[in-house]
């Protein structure tokens, strides 16, 4: 079982910081409300996974400090339309809700704004989210290419219902 504890100010101010640079101004207030748990690590105590409500909203990446997502977190970021978007065509969707890779020829649109390695969210052709991942190619690129991976999704949403 994690120990979770109440972040300190400092703690929030940062959390809020990184989710503004990484995902959009107003992303910090979005994902981290004044009732986040957080734990940290043994070794270096810093944040290392945020919780809201017990469910998981988001991790740090240790290499560079940005955050993971985890579903909770993407659907509060596409719920306030934040967040870098893939959208993709009606044919794949039950693949990537499966967490499988969304490839180039499979994009309908992408935010230009993506980079390689950002966290994105991945929306049905009905601009409906279904799932996170991060990007393998800028996003212009995603739209322009007719091979290779565009994104690599880590978690889909599971069958629709």
């Amino acid at each position: 079982m994690p120990r979770l504890e109440k972040p300190t100010l400092y703690d929030i101010r940062q959390l809020k910081g990184i989710a503004d640079f990484q995902f959009g101004r107003g992303a910090g207030d979005v994902l981290f409300p004044k009732d986040i748990m957080i734990e940290r690590s043994r070794g270096t105590k810093r944040i290392k996974i945020v919780y809201l409500n017990g469910d998981r909203l988001c991790s740090f990446r240790v290499r560079d400090g940005f955050l993971i997502l985890s579903i909770v977190g993407g659907e509060k970021l596409y719920e306030n339309k934040l967040g870098l978007r893939v959208k993709i065509i009606e044919d794949i969707e039950s693949f990537i809700r499966k967490s499988k890779s969304v490839f180039a020829k499979h994009v309908l649109e992408a935010d230009e704004k993506i980079s390689p390695k950002e966290e994105v969210l991945i929306v049905n052709h009905q601009d409906e989210f279904i799932g996170i991942g991060i990007a393998k190619m800028p996003g212009k690129l995603m739209l322009q290419m007719n091979i290779g991976v565009a994104v690599d999704t880590r978690k889909g949403i599971g069958e629709k219902k």
